[in-house]
């Protein structure tokens, strides 16, 4: 088969999920659960379309989490639940880069996973932004 250049590109999309402590959110267990208390989290918080891949992303800690010892954040999806980001403390305000896999979604929602430790946190606010492009989407043409 003869290959022919491209010529056509799309730009890439952002999206992202805030919260704060006091804020709840239905669980994928199917409950209403808060980001608070001392015990893992677990909230599909970006939908992504069969052929989504992940170009990159940030967990941001926009206000310091305060009460509990660590506030660990892991960002995957429901088969690898770190495959953006393994299991790091974003209790300190600060950014931490996602990792971008090469993983072409089948149409799992990237999923956030946070766990206060020792103790509940009182106050603290963070932001997951993940950019990603479709597979084989041309949206913009070259010529």
């Amino acid at each position: 088969m003869e290959l022919k250049a491209v010529r056509g590109s799309q730009p890439m999309q952002v999206a992202e999920f805030t919260f704060t402590i006091g804020d709840t959110m239905v669980n994928t267990a199917g409950a209403d659960d808060a980001f608070a208390s001392a015990a893992a989290h677990v909230f599909d918080v970006i939908p992504q379309a069969p052929g989504m891949v992940v170009q990159g992303g940030e967990v941001v800690t926009e206000t310091a989490f305060a009460g509990c010892t660590a506030y660990n954040v892991k960002v995957g999806d429901a088969t690898s639940d770190t495959r953006y980001l393994g299991t790091t403390d974003r209790v300190a305000t600060g950014r931490t880069a996602l990792v971008p896999t090469g993983f072409v979604s089948t149409g799992e929602a990237i999923r956030l996973t946070v766990t206060p430790t020792v103790a509940a946190a009182t106050a603290g606010k963070l932001t997951l932004r993940v950019w990603f492009v479709k597979k084989g989407r041309q949206t913009e043409n070259l010529l």
